[in-house]
């Protein structure tokens, strides 16, 4: 705040203002460090609302109410309690077999519901990657259900890194191969239109196109955001003379 208060100043004296990248910013657990702090009012009670205002000031597509509301219900140890080893390979076969055994993807998905948030961010990756397996029409509209809460349930940890994620799963490029186009934090910021570049099954799966409208507002919200804080970075200086 004081640093873009003053960034006039700070130019018309001559000196260079440092800035962090927002891809950077973006592997920051800001959010989830902030419900620690909420959780544990007794050590961080004088934190949280200055930190809370910040959040809302600087990262308002970090302070979305839904998202707020969908971290109180999906953050604590959820209702499921299944007994499934999960790792890379159990949730490969799980969604390799998505349409024919929905059952066993089931299972691992309701596991994954029953961890921490922090201890299933590491298949994060693994799990975006089958974004698009999960809008087949013959995956059960309750397993969609379930992606969706497993996503929200890692929306928590580092919620910035899994849009983008998500965005480059779910990209679909007409008339070219989209393995070949990566979309990045910078150019959400730019254009958060490119949330909507996806595929077109989405528009007919309520689950996913609810995930798709949770990013595409956070991605709103973060370029109105980052076109504020660009003109307080390099405010036009009056010539004098």
């Amino acid at each position: 705040d004081v640093r873009l208060a003053n960034s006039a100043t700070l130019i018309a004296n001559g000196r260079k203002i440092k800035s962090y990248s927002s891809a950077f910013l973006s592997e920051l657990p800001i959010k989830y460090l902030l419900h620690q702090a909420q959780k544990d009012q007794m050590s961080y009670g004088g934190l949280f609302s200055p930190l809370l205002r910040l959040l809302a000031t600087h990262f308002p597509q970090l302070s979305l109410v839904d998202d707020w509301m969908d971290d109180q219900v999906f953050g604590d140890i959820c209702r499921h309690q299944v007994d499934v080893s999960i790792s890379e390979v159990s949730i490969n076969e799980a969604f390799q077999c998505i349409a024919e055994n929905p059952y066993k993807t089931g299972k691992i998905l309701k596991a994954m519901l029953n961890k921490n948030p922090t201890d299933i961010w590491p298949f994060s990756e693994i799990f975006v990657r089958y974004f698009k397996s999960a809008l087949g029409d013959k995956v059960p509209r309750h397993i969609q259900e379930l992606y969706r809460e497993v996503w929200l349930r890692l929306n928590i940890v580092l919620p910035r890194c899994l849009w983008i994620m998500t965005i480059n799963a779910l990209l679909d490029i007409n008339n070219g191969d989209s393995k070949n186009v990566t979309i990045t934090q910078e150019n959400v910021l730019v254009d958060p239109l490119q949330v909507l570049r996806c595929d077109i099954r989405v528009f007919r799966c309520g689950p996913i196109l609810k995930i798709v409208l949770r990013i595409l507002e956070a991605s709103l919200a973060a370029s109105r955001s980052q076109l504020s804080r660009h003109l307080l970075d390099k405010p036009l200086l009056e010539k004098s003379g």
